[in-house]
């Protein structure tokens, strides 16, 4: 999603970001997200970051909790991106 995000960004609105978090940041500050859908993206992407070196059976399962308004999230997303071009 954040790649999505960085080439809209860069070919719409001419901002060049090189993260997932910056391209959350960066489509906050365009008005593509409210501030507490970039907390919730920042949070998305630190989770997505600890499942990639964690294999903690408890923590997986906090953050398969989280699934259904990350999923909510990269949707609003998306649909912000396509209906600006």
């Amino acid at each position: 999603m954040w790649k999505a995000a960085r080439v809209y960004l860069f070919e719409v609105e001419g901002i060049d970001v090189a993260s997932p978090k910056k391209a959350l940041r960066a489509s906050g500050e365009i008005g593509h997200l409210s501030e507490e859908q970039v907390s919730l993206g920042l949070q998305m992407v630190d989770d997505r970051n600890l499942t990639s070196h964690t294999y903690h059976e408890g923590l997986a399962q906090r953050i398969f909790e989280r699934l259904p308004p990350y999923a909510e999230l990269m949707g609003v997303w998306l649909d912000k991106m396509k209906s600006s071009v």
